[in-house]
């Protein structure tokens, strides 16, 4: 999807460069020549996203991102810079970048950057309510008294949980309320980067290791230090990377993809996943000794529907939260708007609420929300419904023929797919076609 770019740097020249190859990909670019200037286009403009330099004249990089901070701007930052060190890295990683990039820059690995799924650059406020020790009485309350107990410990975690659940929201929670809280927090989707890539991106690598290195890069391990790493979707690792990560885990040393030199790792280790690890182990598909070493101290995050006596809680977070952002000022709303919402069985947990909640807050004319903002919630739930089971049939089908094609030789199906032989085997158990 095309975005609406800041490009903040001090260098005509590589401004230039930056700005037509993101336009050449389908992205807007517009130039800003230091933090102040970028301050004064993020004040008229919205922006998607930041390519930030961090040594410039007038306001500097760093100092941007800490003003952006206070600000509450949620936009997603990516530091460029030449004077690149995991050291800088750390303080821009602290202060909310997502990701930290050396000069000479590589087009394709910026472009993979600029084109994933991003989070902001300054997450919002937990919700007072969702801070340890938590909700009195409530399912959430049990689970976040547990996560009392654990947050000052050194101790991995793994959060259970669907989709949508918080996990996320959670973690940083634990990272918040531990002795770490002044370290950096940052997270890693196993699950949306290939096996090259997740690699690289844990571990960092060494100028010349793979193709596109064009320059060292150090991983997430490095750029943690004495903060939590989240490993979110923590269940598609790829088998091949689990020994390192386990090494990591029980020595707290790696090296670089393409290096010889043995780093140490202080991180904390914060993972999540919504599958079933226990069957994972048993298919041979995770590793017993890292999942006893992840599994330290579990953590089921219950869904939405078993929660609903914390729907007023929530609604009353995300009203604060975007009714500003679009200038609204919203009082609360109405019963019929709440009885709604606690009658239906939010598939899609926090998250489908939030953006139930946003919509409503656009919609909203007056100072309460109340149902007539809200879509049909039952047909909504049978379109998701009708739709789910459609496509579960046709990829069964897909897999059958792909099977049927080649023999029944799964690594040939997994490549005419175009799925990983490790995602096969899965749909193949689940659909009860092996």
């Amino acid at each position: 999807m095309p975005k609406n770019i800041l490009i903040v740097d001090d260098e005509p020249n590589h401004r230039l460069m930056l700005r037509l190859h993101l336009e050449q990909a389908g992205h807007r670019a517009t130039e800003a020549v230091n933090g102040q200037q970028a301050l004064e286009r993020i004040a008229r403009e919205a922006f998607d996203l930041i390519l930030l330099d961090l040594q410039m004249d007038v306001m500097d990089g760093l100092t941007l991102l800490g003003e952006l901070r206070r600000q509450g701007r949620e936009i997603p930052v990516i530091v460029i810079t030449a004077h690149g060190s995991v050291k800088t890295a750390v303080q821009a990683m602290k202060l909310g970048a997502l990701d930290f990039l050396a000069k000479p820059v590589e087009v394709a690995e910026l472009l993979r950057l600029v084109d994933q799924p991003q989070r902001v650059a300054a997450p919002p406020e937990i919700p007072r309510d969702y801070r340890f020790p938590g909700v009195s009485g409530s399912v959430m309350g049990k689970v976040l008294d547990l996560l009392a107990m654990v947050a000052p410990t050194d101790a991995s975690v793994l959060i259970l949980g669907e989709s949508g659940t918080g996990k996320e929201l959670v973690a940083r929670s634990l990272h918040d309320n531990s002795p770490r809280a002044q370290g950096a927090f940052l997270a890693v989707n196993c699950a949306a980067l290939s096996e090259h890539l997740v690699e690289s991106e844990l571990f960092g690598h060494e100028k010349g290791a793979f193709t596109s290195a064009a320059v060292a890069k150090p991983g997430k391990f490095e750029l943690a230090e004495g903060g939590t790493l989240f490993l979110d979707e923590i269940g598609e690792l790829p088998l091949a990377l689990q020994p390192k990560l386990l090494r990591a885990l029980q020595e707290k040393t790696f090296e670089r993809v393409g290096g010889t030199r043995t780093l140490k790792a202080d991180v904390r280790i914060v993972a999540a996943t919504n599958r079933d690890l226990h069957e994972q182990v048993r298919a041979g598909a995770f590793r017993e000794d890292l999942f006893f070493r992840l599994n330290v101290f579990p953590v089921r995050l219950p869904p939405l529907r078993e929660r609903r006596d914390e729907i007023p809680l929530l609604l009353r977070y995300f009203i604060d939260k975007y009714a500003p952002r679009f200038n609204k000022l919203i009082k609360g709303w109405s019963d019929g708007f709440l009885k709604k919402l606690e009658i239906y069985s939010f598939p899609g947990n926090i998250r489908e609420l939030e953006n139930l909640v946003e919509r409503s807050i656009i919609l909203a004319r007056g100072d309460v929300l109340d149902e007539q903002l809200l879509p049909d919630l039952s047909r909504a739930s049978s379109v998701r419904d009708d739709a789910s089971v459609d496509l579960k049939e046709r990829e069964k089908q897909a897999i059958r023929q792909a099977l049927a094609q080649t023999g029944g030789n799964k690594s040939k199906a997994a490549d005419l797919l175009g799925i990983s032989r490790r995602a096969l085997h899965y749909k193949i158990k689940d659909y009860g076609l092996g």
